[in-house]
C-alpha cells in the first residue's frame, strides 16, 4: 500500500512543478526522500510586496484623476439614507430623484464559498425592466488561494504524524508548542473526517493556485447564469431567460503580488475579462462612471489601474474586505484582503473613488441560517436550489473551522459576505455611510533573526509600523520563511483631500421584512425560479 505521503511523491513527479499543485524535491529520488507540498509557482519568489515601487504609476494616476471629485466631496460624516446625494458627489437618485440603474461589472470568485451564490443571482434579477436597479454588463473570474493557510495546517499535520512515529526523530520544543498551537484547526479536520494529505490527493479547493480557483470560478459562474434559461414561462420569465446570456470572462491567473518585481507591466497581461473591463471604463466617463464590484481580492481590478492608469476617474470600485479603513492596526488575516496585498496598495494609492465595505464585523451581520435556506430555497426552482445546494454542500466546510455537521445542523449560519456590495444599488436605505480618508497599507519589518519557518510563528517578531516595538508576527512569505508579510494601514497626508465612503448596514438580510433576502426570494419567485 502506498502511504499518503508516498503518493504525492509520484503525482509531483508525473505532473511537475509548472502545474502547480505537486512538486517533489528530488523527483529521481523519491523513493527515498519525503517531499514537500510546495507553494504555487510565482514569477519571482520571495517578492517583497511592500517594496514595489509605484511612483511612475502613481503620476499617470494622479494625472488621469486631476478633475475627478471625489466620491465624497460633499458627503457629511455619519448615516444617510442614501450615500452621497449631497451636490458634487455621485448621486444615486439621479438629477430627477429617480434612481438611474447603475452599470456595474461583477468581479468574483465564485468556487470559493457559498456567499457569491445569492448576492450575484440577486444583482441579476435586479437588473430586469424598466424598475431595474443597475445594469450587469459582464461578470469576471477572480483568482483565490488558500494555499498561505493551509501551508503552516499541513506542516503541524506532518508534525503529529512525526510524533507518533517511534523511529522517527523527536521533536524540538518549538515544534511542539507549534503543533499545539493548531490542535484546534487539526481537530476540525478530523471531525470533517479528512487530513491535509488527503486534501492534496484529492485536490480539494484548499489546495488549489490561483490559476486553478480562476478556471473552476468561471465554470462555476457559467453553470450558474446558464440556469436563468430554465425560467417558467410566467410574468417576466421570458426577460429572466435572457439573463443566461450574460457575458462571463477569466480573470487574471495570478495574482499582482507574484508578477515580476520592479517590472509590473512587463509581468503583467491583461486576461480577457480584465481587457474588457479596461474597455468598457475606457467608454466611461467621470461623471458617467463604471462601477466594479469586487466580491473578491482586488486582483483584476489592480491589474486594469495598473495596465490602464487613465480609466481611475472612469471607474468606481465597491468592494468588501478585512477591517474599518479608519483601523490603523493590523489588517492581515482576512482572505479578501491577504491573497494580494500589492493589489491593495494599487487601489488604495491609485486614488480610484472606492465604496468600502468592511467584513468585519459589521459584515459579519449579512447571515443566513441553514433552515432558512431549507426553507425557502430548496426545490423552490433552478436558481434558488444552486443557492441551496451550494449552501450544504460548500467546499470550504471541512476547511475554514466549523466541520460540515454543523453547519447543516438547524440554527446554524453562514455570513453572506459579498450580498452587501449590492445593497447601495438595490436597498440603499439599508445603508449608513461615513467618509475616511484612505490609509495607506504597508508591509511590517521583520525582526532579524526571529523568523525561521512556520514552526518559528509564536516567536516570530515584527515592528509596528513607525516604531521599534514588537508584536509576534502571524503570516510568513510562503516563498521566504524568514520574512513576515502582515499589513497595516496607517495614515498617508496625502490622500486626505479624496476621501472614500465606507458603508456599513442597518440590520441584517432579514431586517423587517425588507432585507436583501427577502428581495432575492421575491425576485426568484416572480422569475419561477
Amino acid at each position: 500500500m502506498i502511504s499518503s505521503v508516498r503518493l504525492v511523491c509520484v503525482l509531483g513527479a508525473l505532473v511537475g512543478s509548472d502545474a502547480g499543485f505537486f512538486v517533489a524535491a528530488k523527483a529521481a529520488s523519491c523513493v527515498d526522500e519525503e517531499p514537500r507540498f510546495t507553494q504555487c509557482p510565482v514569477e519571482e519568489a520571495g517578492a517583497a510586496w511592500g517594496a514595489v515601487d509605484l511612483s511612475s504609476y502613481k503620476a499617470q494616476w494622479d494625472a488621469a484623476r486631476s478633475s475627478v471629485p471625489a466620491l465624497t466631496a460633499m458627503c457629511e460624516k455619519g448615516s444617510a439614507k442614501y450615500p452621497c446625494r449631497a451636490s458634487g458627489a455621485l448621486d444615486w437618485e439621479g438629477k430627477e430623484g429617480i434612481s438611474a440603474p447603475k452599470r456595474v461589472v461583477i468581479d468574483t470568485d465564485m468556487a470559493n464559498e457559498v456567499d457569491d451564490y445569492p448576492a450575484v443571482v440577486w444583482a441579476l434579477l435586479s437588473s430586469l425592466g424598466p424598475s431595474r436597479q443597475l445594469t450587469v454588463l459582464s461578470v469576471i473570474a477572480a483568482p483565490f488561494s488558500f494555499r498561505s493557510r493551509f501551508m503552516p495546517v499541513h506542516r503541524a499535520a506532518e508534525l503529529q504524524e512525526q510524533e507518533g512515529d517511534l523511529e522517527a526523530k523527536p521533536l524540538s520544543s518549538a515544534e511542539k508548542n507549534y503543533l499545539k498551537g493548531k490542535q484546534d484547526q487539526l481537530w476540525r479536520l478530523k471531525e470533517a473526517g479528512t487530513t491535509t494529505n488527503r486534501m492534496i490527493e484529492r485536490d480539494n479547493h484548499a489546495t488549489w493556485c490561483p490559476r486553478k480557483a480562476m478556471e473552476e470560478s468561471f465554470e462555476a459562474t457559467v453553470a450558474l447564469v446558464a440556469l436563468f434559461s430554465k425560467a417558467k414561462a410566467v410574468g417576466i420569465s421570458p426577460r429572466v431567460a435572457e439573463l443566461a446570456k450574460t457575458k462571463v470572462f477569466k480573470g487574471q491567473d495570478r495574482y499582482v503580488t507574484w508578477s515580476k518585481l520592479g517590472h509590473l507591466k512587463a509581468g503583467l497581461l491583461a486576461s480577457e475579462g480584465v481587457a474588457d473591463l479596461i474597455k468598457r471604463a475606457q467608454e466611461s466617463t467621470v461623471d458617467d462612471p463604471l462601477f466594479v464590484l469586487s466580491l473578491a481580492a482586488v486582483t483584476n481590478v489592480a491589474t486594469a489601474l495598473l495596465l490602464a492608469p487613465q480609466i481611475v476617474g472612469k471607474i468606481v470600485v465597491v468592494w468588501d474586505a478585512s477591517w474599518s479603513l479608519n483601523n490603523r492596526d493590523k489588517v492581515q488575516g482576512t482572505f479578501n484582503f491577504a491573497q494580494d496585498p500589492l493589489a491593495v496598495r494599487v487601489l488604495l494609492e491609485s486614488g480610484v473613488r472606492m465604496l468600502y465595505f468592511p467584513g468585519l464585523p459589521n459584515g459579519e451581520a449579512l447571515q443566513l441560517s441553514f433552515p432558512d435556506v431549507n426553507a425557502w430555497f430548496k426545490g423552490q426552482g433552478a436558481v434558488s436550489d444552486a443557492i441551496f445546494q451550494r449552501y450544504i454542500n460548500n467546499p470550504d466546510l471541512q476547511w475554514t473551522g466549523q466541520g460540515v455537521s454543523r453547519y447543516n445542523n438547524a440554527g446554524t449560519t453562514r455570513i453572506m459576505w459579498d450580498s452587501g456590495n449590492f445593497i447601495p444599488f438595490i436597498l440603499p436605505s439599508l445603508l449608513s455611510v461615513q467618509h475616511v480618508a484612505p490609509p495607506s497599507v504597508v508591509q511590517v519589518r521583520t525582526v532579524e533573526g526571529t523568523c525561521d519557518g512556520y514552526v518559528s510563528l509564536g516567536t516570530c517578531k515584527a515592528y509596528f509600523p513607525g516604531t521599534d516595538e514588537t508584536y509576534a508576527c502571524e503570516s510568513l512569505d510562503p516563498y521566504n520563511l524568514t520574512q513576515c508579510i502582515d499589513a497595516f494601514f496607517v495614515n498617508n497626508p496625502q490622500a486626505e483631500a479624496r476621501p472614500l465612503v465606507e458603508a456599513t448596514f442597518v440590520g441584517g438580510l432579514f431586517k423587517q421584512g425588507q432585507g436583501a433576502t427577502v428581495d432575492l426570494l421575491r425576485k426568484l419567485q416572480a422569475a419561477g425560479l
